[in-house]
């Protein structure tokens, strides 16, 4: 039997502990600066991705609440012939003789968390469905025949529930409603719009017309939609700071004066600031800056004049909690804030720490301002 012999060269030989101990410090050592790196790169990215989210969420919520705000009034009868006799859910509900009013709301409200502001827009078409969105004119055709013709993209069916206003009687006497409580709802038929269809006259086709709004698909308790705007501290996502909200509008159940489920409009809202110019010397532009009470004890006439333009404040936060992040002030201004950038001239002061309390400096907190100027009111 022949023997191994070593083939190694005299001279080598393998690696020795202590070279063996060095490499894997080493490679210890690059691995650890790799996972470093990649989990704050991995944390960046999530943060950034939180606040991204935020801020299109954000953005679409308030699209909602601007398109309301522009409409506001829309609609709306300024004038009847007889008692208005209608009904609406609380809070800031209207007598049932008022002429409705496009805009209310209240400041340092109960019925918003936190103490913020709780707004009421009315219109026909602030509410989600078809009927709402649909309007037009009822007049008399050459052989003095009605004829309602929709001016909307939707045109009216046998399910929509209408009212009509006449836009002109007389000097200063404009958009009267021509029914009466007992009467509001009535659908878009040749045969229901008999007793609210202006009368024939020679000049059919261009005789009077009156103006046609849908308002429901069902029976109608009032002639105009409402939708609310409040903070909710009711299903508030894990990722909100704690005793924030959610900014949600509900729309008057015509049926039954509820007020629908809540619609989130935005996450994490600690505060809710309107803000009203108004026009008080009728020479056009703003003269007065208010905030959400300065309409209480308006009328709807007052209202319509006056109201130029309206700005809503929302104090929300990008993102979700970040223990890495520190915020540096613990009271916020939610308002209109003076030119030096620090004296509030409407709005609030909102404490953090008192409010908000905990962990509230790991949040990047933010004040999301819209301005809207409302097309609907005159």
């Amino acid at each position: 039997m022949k023997q191994c012999k070593n083939t190694f060269p005299l001279g080598q030989s393998g690696f020795s502990l202590i070279e063996l101990i060095v490499y894997l410090a080493i490679l210890t050592v690059l691995m650890s600066a790799v996972v470093i790196s990649f989990h704050g790169t991995t944390y960046r990215v999530f943060q950034q991705s939180g606040i991204a989210e935020t801020k299109i969420e954000t953005d679409v919520g308030l699209e909602l609440l601007r398109s309301d705000l522009e409409h506001a009034g829309f609609g709306l009868p300024w004038q009847s012939t007889t008692n208005m006799n209608y009904t609406e859910p609380v809070p800031l509900a209207g007598a049932s003789t008022d002429i409705p009013r496009a805009l209310i709301s209240e400041d340092l409200s109960a019925n918003s968390h936190n103490g913020a502001d709780y707004l009421v827009i009315r219109a026909t078409n602030v509410i989600r469905g078809v009927s709402g969105q649909k309007w037009g004119y009822v007049g008399r055709k050459i052989d003095h025949t009605i004829d309602v013709q929709s001016m909307s993209s939707d045109v009216f069916e046998n399910t929509d529930r209408v009212i009509v206003l006449r836009p002109e009687t007389s000097n200063g006497v404009y958009r009267q409603l021509v029914m009466d409580g007992a009467t509001y709802a009535t659908q878009p038929t040749l045969a229901e719009m008999a007793t609210f269809a202006p009368d024939a006259t020679p000049n059919d086709p261009d005789g009077e017309r009156y103006l046609v709004y849908g308002v429901n698909d069902a029976s109608i308790k009032r002639p105009f939609n409402r939708t609310d705007y409040f903070i909710s501290a009711a299903n508030v996502p894990t990722l909100c700071a704690p005793n924030t909200g959610v900014l949600v509008k509900v729309t008057a159940n015509q049926a039954n004066d509820n007020l629908s489920l809540p619609m989130p409009i935005v996450d994490c809202v600690a505060d809710f600031q309107i803000i009203y110019y108004r026009d008080t010397n009728g020479d056009g532009g703003w003269d007065l800056r208010s905030d959400a009470n300065g309409l209480a004890g308006l009328s709807a006439e007052q209202i319509r004049n006056q109201v130029k333009a309206i700005r809503c404040y929302l104090l929300t936060h990008e993102g979700g909690k970040d223990d890495h992040f520190t915020y540096a002030n613990n009271a916020i201004n939610v308002g209109e804030v003076d030119t030096d950038g620090t004296t509030l001239l409407a709005g609030r002061s909102f404490t953090l720490d008192t409010i908000i309390g905990g962990n509230w400096a790991n949040y990047r907190w933010k004040v999301v301002s819209l301005a809207v100027t409302p097309k609907n009111l005159k």
